[in-house]
């Protein structure tokens, strides 16, 4: 009951996002210096306050090895996937890129986090900050790929100049954050006291701000435009329902505990990643129908996290 009630709060959150930017309290120039801020400060003030914060034992650093297979294993998972389901619904030319996005990226920063922290606390918070890592090794490889295809039909560089995979794409705050807390709790180092209160309080606002965003950012779809596309539902369905039951399915074969099971299931019963739609513009693809799929998901996401939660 505790975490359906974590959960509800999560969706309030989001609701205050929504209604604030009907009301045209928060602005588009607003929402754009709160995800700066969220991902560049906050999320990484929490990272490394959650890290830092562990003491270290070799239990604890195996469990986040075999965290870190499972989670390239999940991602195996979902890019095979991504590949059946736009051929099972006949979805084709861009309609296939964003799907196949849909399948492989979760939004792993915005409700992952917040999600994770409300069924297992900052252990929980811990232990996802490693899971996440090769999110950005994936997303900047097989991602770009699957949108760059548009410009590659034009006979375009599909990774040009405005896309060319270099290493500072893959370093970003959260990134570097992982790895500053990681050192931390491999050499059992600590903040200063006032730092630390300091990067904790900051850090304490990544949920709230971030599920007030996403509520935000959803009130910018027009509602007749969301709802037009049943291939979105049926993708939706796949990501927040199918993908987890199959992950939770595999992984219970193997003897693991709550969170070793319990973490690779909620990244991959979250929405689409937010940066969807971001990245489809960048690389000239259908950005209309990756925000109809970031509403939807999320939207759908407020009924199928706490299903998903009571089968862990």
């Amino acid at each position: 009951m505790e975490t359906l009630n974590q959960i509800l709060v999560l969706f309030l959150l989001l609701i205050i996002g929504y209604i604030c930017k009907k009301l045209r309290i928060i602005s588009n120039d607003m929402n754009r210096d709160i995800s700066n801020f969220i991902t560049s400060i906050a999320l990484p003030c929490l990272i490394i306050v959650t890290l830092s914060s562990f003491e270290f034992s070799k239990e604890v650093l195996a469990k986040s090895g075999r965290l870190f297979i499972i989670s390239w294993g999940v991602y195996g998972l979902s890019i095979a996937i991504s590949y059946i389901v736009p051929k099972f619904i006949k979805a084709e030319g861009t309609s296939r890129d964003i799907f196949q996005f849909m399948m492989v990226f979760s939004n792993v920063g915005f409700m992952g986090y917040p999600v994770v922290n409300a069924v297992f606390g900052e252990t929980g918070v811990f232990y996802t900050a490693l899971y996440n890592l090769p999110f950005n090794m994936v997303i900047w490889s097989f991602g770009v790929a699957v949108l760059s295809r548009p410009s590659m039909k034009q006979n375009k560089l599909a990774l040009d100049e405005r896309g060319s995979i270099q290493i500072k794409q893959l370093i970003n705050p959260g990134l570097i954050a992982v790895f500053i807390g990681f050192t931390m709790f491999l050499t059992s180092t600590r903040l200063p006291g006032p730092v630390y209160q300091a990067f904790k309080m900051v850090g304490d606002v990544t949920t709230p701000m971030a599920m007030v965003f996403i509520g935000s950012i959803l009130a910018d779809i027009h509602i007749k435009e969301i709802f037009s596309n049943t291939k979105v539902f049926i993708v939706s369905a796949v990501r927040l329902v199918v993908l987890p039951i199959l992950v939770l399915l595999i992984l219970k074969m193997f003897d693991l505990d709550e969170i070793m099971t319990g973490i690779p299931v909620l990244i991959a019963a979250m929405p689409v990643a937010a940066n969807c739609a971001i990245m489809a513009t960048r690389y000239e693809n259908d950005y209309h129908l990756a925000s109809q799929a970031i509403f939807i998901s999320t939207m759908l996401s407020m009924i199928t996290i706490p299903l998903i939660v009571t089968l862990l």
